[in-house]
């Protein structure tokens, strides 16, 4: 360093002149070197970080309005009339299932404790039926032979046509003394005349012999079309059905009988008919092709009695001649 007043070179760093005293003039230096004359170390600015997006806070809920007790009643009327409609429907609902099923019922039943040997006025005061000669329905009268009926208010639509949901129909002797009570349920033939499709024809293996008849219905997994009692002890029940015929191209429909002890109360034994549209779709006898069945595997007889001089199949015969099932058909 050199002193501005005398020309002395002076060692750097001292502040005053060594040979003449005067102050020494400090030299200005850049701002990246120090006092010493080394380079300062600058620190390079972080790139400042970008701002996070927060977020935008949701609008505050609005305030929910308090019902004033006028309206909180209105609200409850509505809310219970609403309940009141959906119980009033259910009961309505109710009503009809079950009045639907005791009428169904009524039939199956009351035929069932008509008592045989007994006249038409005790057995109408004991069942609470009204029996007539003839029935209003002409197609009914013609079904079956018989002395008195009784058919039910509610009517039913087989094959287009309107009929009772069913009928109870008693033979009687000179004496006017049932000896027999025939029962239809036409309701099973509602949705159709040919009864309940099944996958095959049923034979004499589909039962055993001492089923009950609770379990004939639940094997066979049909309910009786018709059902016949007589004095002699022995029941006969008619299953309807119907199965395709994949050769002939037309379904076939069938009559299957279960012969009944009541004494035994057991099966005895089954036979089988083929129902011909042509004679009639009502018709619970057998026709002039029908051929018994015996579940005990023994070989099947041809139905003689079956056949009548013209050849036409029977709803059933009475006492002096007929087919085994007790039944009369006309066309």
């Amino acid at each position: 360093m050199k002193c501005q007043k005398c020309g002395t070179e002076c060692p750097d760093g001292n502040l005053f002149c060594e040979a003449c005293g005067a102050e020494l003039e400090t030299p200005v230096l850049p701002d990246n070197i120090d006092d010493k004359g080394r380079v300062k170390k600058v620190k390079r600015p972080r790139p400042a970080k970008a701002a996070k997006a927060r977020p935008e806070k949701a609008a505050p809920a609005k305030e929910r309005r308090v019902l004033t007790p006028e309206e909180r009643e209105k609200r409850a009327a509505k809310v219970k009339a609403v309940f009141i409609g959906i119980g009033v429907i259910a009961v309505v609902v109710l009503v009809v299932v079950i009045s639907h099923i005791i009428e169904q019922s009524k039939g199956l039943s009351a035929a069932q404790s008509i008592p045989l040997g007994r006249n038409v006025p005790y057995a109408a005061s004991e069942t609470g039926l009204e029996f007539n000669e003839k029935s209003a329905n002409g197609l009914i009268n013609s079904i079956c032979d018989f002395d008195y009926i009784c058919i039910s208010e509610d009517t039913v639509k087989v094959n287009g046509s309107e009929q009772p949901r069913w009928a109870i129909m008693l033979t009687v002797d000179g004496e006017d003394i049932i000896t027999a009570v025939e029962y239809y349920d036409f309701q099973q033939l509602k949705l159709n005349w040919k009864g309940r499709l099944m996958s095959e024809m049923l034979t004499q293996d589909s039962l055993e012999y001492g089923m009950s008849i609770r379990n004939v219905n639940k094997t066979l997994g049909l309910k009786p079309y018709y059902v016949r009692r007589s004095v002699s002890n022995d029941s006969l029940y008619c299953y309807r059905y119907y199965c395709s015929d994949p050769e002939e191209g037309y379904d076939r429909v069938f009559n299957y009988y279960v012969e009944f002890s009541d004494i035994e109360l057991a099966v005895k034994g089954v036979r089988s008919s083929e129902v011909n549209y042509a004679n009639a779709i009502f018709n619970a006898g057998p026709t002039s092709m029908a051929t018994p069945v015996n579940i005990s595997n023994e070989e099947e007889v041809p139905d003689e009695n079956a056949n009548n001089e013209d050849g036409e199949g029977e709803d059933g015969a009475d006492e002096d001649g007929g087919n085994e099932d007790g039944e009369n058909t006309e066309e």
